[in-house]
């Protein structure tokens, strides 16, 4: 089970972090009450970009005691996070402002992927809408998140057929499976989950990530950022952002990565490529767009938040509701029944390996095959595999070797 952040030393403990929570702690007021060119919030936002850039002059194989000092200092700054300027939700009133009709933006500060991924959930299933008359919804939500280090893969995929399990786990990595389709994506904190939810009605697949160019073409710095043919955010070319949808009750969301300060180099052999050595496929899962990816050039993750939010607000503010309400929630003060239950779910093995499609998996030329349904083998040429949870076979010769 996902654990809560802890700053240890094998943790990431940057330069710039215990500067960025006492700033943020002082300072912390939404966008919409800042001033453009406030130098402040310049100097924050490359603290927050401190906390997530690699220091390539340091090694921290052997931390002293100053660094454990600041550890145990940052520890007990992040217990103190309810103390901050701005009010987190309560389970009472984020159930509240869902049900209620109306436009919000919600920013979880929890970086505990089941906990957001739970959340999501929870307000795509409860917002509120008239299936009779979806043309007046007028209660689209904007949520953000940022988790800690992950791989996600979509509701409909392999997991083998997708992710290097055994180097995810070597470096630290969750494995998680959504509630939406989509493909596979690594996380961490220096990348930022969006997610826009509207009606069914109005939804479409391209449109959220249209508004989030326009909004980053106001940054010189971004002219080069596009939109290619499938509708993902580019930057020179690379790949910076993916987007997975999901439509139901009426209702859909879009929900997307943007890579702004991630470390890419952390994520090598964690994604499988198109085709490996040695290995034969046959399934009906959705496989993953494999790109050559980068960060968008923008100077933190707050920076890339401010923008869309800025978007967001200028798109659908109206007379009735001049300006959209900011709010923020954590796993502490807002983690009821139903999201207890949903990250219940994911946490579970049987959703993460035995709930995708079923697939026939051969080895080195016929010399070893399975046909797996609902994580269990039901047919190879190894009559001792017939029954197994694929999980169980996957860590045995040869196919651990090949997997």
């Amino acid at each position: 089970m996902f654990r809560p952040l802890l700053i240890s030393s094998n943790n990431v403990m940057k330069q710039g972090a215990l500067r960025y929570l006492r700033r943020l702690h002082e300072n912390a007021i939404p966008n919409s009450k800042r001033k453009e060119n406030d130098g402040e919030f310049q100097d924050l936002n490359e603290m927050y970009s401190d906390m997530f850039t690699p220091n390539q002059g340091t090694q921290h194989q052997n931390d002293g005691p100053s660094v454990k000092s600041e550890i145990d200092e940052l520890n007990a700054e992040l217990s103190s996070m309810n103390n901050f300027n701005f009010e987190k939700l309560s389970c009472e009133k984020l159930q509240q402002i869902t049900l209620k009709d109306g436009k919000f933006i919600l920013r979880s500060l929890s970086i505990n992927p089941y906990y957001n991924l739970a959340l999501e959930d929870y307000i795509f299933r409860n917002t509120p809408i008239d299936i009779k008359d979806e043309e007046k919804f007028q209660s689209q939500r904007l949520l953000f998140y940022i988790n800690d280090k992950c791989a996600v893969i979509g509701k409909n995929q392999t997991i083998w057929k997708e992710l290097y399990l055994g180097n995810l786990i070597k470096k630290g990595f969750e494995v998680l499976r959504r509630l939406s389709g989509g493909g596979a994506v690594v996380h961490d904190l220096g990348n930022v989950n969006y997610s826009f939810l509207t009606s069914r009605d109005k939804f479409k697949t391209s449109f959220f990530n249209e508004l989030l160019v326009k909004s980053m073409s106001q940054i010189d710095r971004c002219s080069s950022v596009t939109l290619n043919k499938r509708g993902d955010i580019t930057y020179m070319g690379k790949k910076c952002s993916g987007s997975a949808f999901k439509i139901a009750r009426g209702k859909a969301y879009h929900h997307g990565t943007m890579l702004v300060s991630a470390n890419l180099s952390s994520f090598h052999g964690l994604l499988k490529p198109d085709h490996v050595n040695g290995i034969e496929w046959k399934c009906n899962s959705v496989d993953s767009v494999r790109s050559e990816i980068t960060n968008i050039p923008l100077s933190s993750p707050q920076e890339f938040i401010d923008l869309c939010i800025e978007g967001f607000q200028r798109e659908f503010s109206s007379e009735d509701q001049e300006e959209i309400p900011i709010y923020y929630c954590d796993e502490e003060s807002a983690t009821n029944s139903q999201i207890k239950e949903t990250m219940k779910t994911l946490e579970d093995d049987h959703w993460k390996y035995f709930s995708g499609p079923k697939f026939t998996l051969t080895l080195e030329s016929n010399q070893h095959y399975v046909s797996v349904e609902k994580g269990l083998v039901v047919q190879s040429n190894n009559p001792l595999l017939i029954g197994k949870s694929f999980k169980e076979v996957a860590e045995t010769e040869p196919f651990k070797t090949k997997l």
